[in-house]
């Protein structure tokens, strides 16, 4: 408490007790203003004043009990009395007019400052709490505003005993009960009878936790017209009329539960509709694969009887994709099962290379049924490409095959320990077609293809883990091959 900043006016009409009076209280570090009459601490008195110090014996004129009530009648002031009088009726006169104290006078410099500063103490509590309840007024008012004038329904009800013990005007209009028939009414007027137990369960569990907030779930409510509704339940334990309660608010969410409900039919319909899809369009494939399995058996020639195989591998390819999809969701065919299945069919489908070893490392990397179609097509590509031209006159040697993640992309990558080659040479060469459709994923998947002339046989078939938008770019799609395939190698990452 900073004592020097205090001002007080002092009211004795007494000259020399007031000088002696006031010389102690500013050597105490007060700021004193003396008055010697009632009337003079009347015009005298502001509320620039800290305390004020009143004599009750002023002389003729004004006494200073009554100057003393026109004060704090004018302004917010602490005033206490100064005096010498201890007879009961004058003590019982001053409390009367101030709750701060009574002073005797010529009690000694100890007392007399020991007193004041315990009026100032008394004044500060009272502001401190003058202040807390304006704000406890004000925060009362936005309260009962926000419970009154809320748009979803909101009620307060007896944790005991389960009575509504206050509703909004939103409840009352949502339920169609009015105010009067709530409050007469419990909780458990409003749910279905089976729901009840479950309810007294409920509401026993959060007296027990002393739960303040929380969160009840989904609950049925019955209206006064009979209809039953879904409701979300959240609620906070208070006192309320000094009993304890619990505030709740409901959110009917049964037009959200219909709407959830029909988008799960439609795509349950959806997924039904798919699989059949997919069983018709496997079932064609699975004919064209015979159809080209029996016209290869029939093939004299071995260079038509290796085109025809190269064929079959690349519709058996889209089977195996569409046997993973039926036997799962679109959203969950594991890339590690469709590419192992898909190599070894590649493999089995050229039988005088049986002695050639395949070696994988598949990462279960998360990949649509759009990237899995079209990285199933470029591992087709790349590893007949790699059976038929580095192992052209060679009958042993291993293939690698290996997908990962790097990052934001994905990278396949085609390996093998055979006779080398070149992209030049694949671009040039009568099998430049499974180069052009591997070009043409690499744009629908916004990928990359490169060899690493360092590695032997390296292939490298990179793409974003995010599928880019359908358009493709025009300097792409517009060039011929040689230019595409030029493009397209320049955009792989040395590293």
């Amino acid at each position: 408490m900073n004592l020097k900043e205090k001002k007080i006016l002092l009211v004795e009409d007494d000259p020399p007790t007031a000088v002696l009076e006031k010389r102690l209280l500013e050597r105490n570090g007060f700021q004193i203003t003396l008055a010697y009459s009632g009337e003079e601490a009347l015009e005298l008195c502001n509320p620039d004043f800290d305390l004020v110090l009143m004599d009750i014996d002023l002389g003729p004129g004004i006494k200073g009990t009554e100057a003393a009530e026109r004060i704090i009648e004018k302004m917010d002031v602490p005033l206490a009395f100064l005096s010498s009088h201890t007879d009961r009726e004058t003590v019982d006169l001053t409390e009367g007019i101030t709750s701060y104290g009574y002073i005797l006078k010529n009690s000694g410099p100890v007392v007399l400052i020991a007193s004041i500063r315990m009026v100032f103490r008394i004044h500060e509590a009272r502001m401190q709490e003058r202040e807390q309840r304006h704000k406890l007024a004000e925060s009362e008012s936005r309260y009962r505003e926000l419970f009154e004038e809320n748009p979803l329904p909101m009620w307060v009800y007896d944790m005991e005993s389960l009575a509504f013990l206050a509703v909004n005007d939103a409840a009352i209009h949502h339920y169609g009960y009015s105010r009067d028939e709530f409050l007469s009414m419990t909780i458990a007027d409003i749910r279905p009878q089976r729901d009840v137990p479950a309810l007294r369960v409920r509401v026993r569990e959060l007296i027990e936790s002393h739960s303040a907030y929380s969160s009840s779930g989904l609950w049925q409510h019955q209206k006064k017209n009979g209809e039953t509704i879904d409701v979300e339940i959240t609620g906070h334990s208070q006192q309320f009329q000094g009993r304890d309660a619990r505030l709740i608010l409901a959110r009917d969410v049964t037009d959200l539960i219909a709407a959830q409900e029909e988008v799960h039919r439609q795509l349950a319909e959806k997924e039904q509709l798919l699989k059949e899809f997919y069983v018709r369009t496997r079932s064609h494939i699975s004919a064209l694969e015979e159809m080209l399995r029996i016209r290869a058996q029939d093939m004299l020639s071995e260079e038509a009887r290796m085109a025809m195989l190269e064929t079959l591998n690349r519709v058996s390819g889209l089977r195996l994709l569409y046997d993973r999809l039926l036997s799962g969701s679109q959203g969950d065919v594991s890339a590690v099962h469709y590419l192992e299945d898909l190599a070894h069919a590649i493999f089995k489908a050229y039988t005088r290379l049986t002695t050639i070893r395949l070696e994988t490392s598949i990462e279960n990397v998360e990949l649509s049924s759009n990237q899995l179609l079209g990285v199933g097509t470029v591992l087709n590509e790349l590893m007949m490409h790699s059976l038929r031209t580095s192992f052209l006159r060679r009958t042993a040697g291993k293939v690698f095959l290996t997908l990962k993640g790097d990052g934001h992309d994905i990278m396949l990558t085609v390996a093998d320990d055979g006779e080398s080659w070149s992209l030049d040479q694949w671009e040039t060469s009568q099998d430049s077609f499974g180069l052009s459709v591997i070009l043409m994923v690499a744009e629908q998947l916004g990928g990359c293809i490169g060899l690493e002339p360092d590695h032997g046989n390296t292939v490298n078939f990179r793409f974003p883990r995010m599928e880019p938008g359908r358009e493709i770019k025009a300097s792409l799609s517009s060039s011929p091959l040689s230019e595409r395939f030029r493009k397209v190698i320049e955009a792989v990452d040395p590293a």
